[in-house]
């Protein structure tokens, strides 16, 4: 039996082939031989750590969830600030380019979230805590002055998340937005919405 680190070793190098399949096949046409072949081993390895392949499947979006929710929320708490928080947040929020492999899983996620109710709740709470910190943030500005929301807090955290989406997958796809171009539309709803004539990309 492989000891304790050389099993969480393994698990850590198939979710990285599980990553690596969904990202070539598409999550809907991934299966325990994709994962098997890209992590150059047998069938029977990946459904010995993972006896379903949906537990696989949340570990890599868990992962994402860590890096647009949990680091976030780390480095918005490291400042002090509203307006560094808001921006930082903001910056972290988009695609770094179309090679950014969590957010084209995580594109790859939410087509499925309407036939795999696993995936819709994973969803739902990625979305919720992306929507509540940035409410958190705008709520703070407020009671500083270095906000004045020209709509509810919540309402505008809501749309800045659903901008980040929508801008995020142009990155991703090559289409009609690039890093730059989102970045700047998104700093620019921001400045609008809380009045701060001072938040810049």
């Amino acid at each position: 039996m492989a000891r304790p680190r050389q099993q969480d070793a393994r698990r850590e190098h198939l979710i990285g082939a599980a990553r690596a399949a969904i990202i070539q096949r598409g999550l809907g046409a991934t299966r325990v031989r994709d994962v098997a072949d890209q992590a150059g081993v047998a069938t029977g390895t990946v459904t010995y750590y993972f006896r379903e392949l949906d537990e696989l499947f949340d570990l890599v979006f868990a992962q994402a969830v860590n890096r647009f929710c949990t680091e976030r929320e780390n480095d918005a708490a490291s400042r002090a600030d509203p307006r560094e928080q808001l921006a930082a947040v903001l910056r972290s929020g988009l695609p770094t380019g179309p090679d950014d492999e969590l957010c084209c899983l995580l594109y790859e996620f939410s087509p499925q979230a309407r036939r795999r109710p696993g995936d819709a709740r994973l969803r739902k709470q990625l979305y919720e805590r992306q929507v509540a910190l940035y409410e958190r943030i705008l709520v703070a500005g407020a009671e500083t002055g270095a906000f004045v929301p020209r709509s509810p807090p919540a309402e505008i955290a809501a749309n800045l998340v659903a901008l980040e989406d929508a801008y995020g997958y142009h990155v991703i796809a090559q289409t009609s937005m690039s890093r730059a171009g989102a970045e700047a539309h998104l700093f620019g709803y921001a400045a609008l919405a809380t009045a701060d004539t001072l938040l810049a990309p």
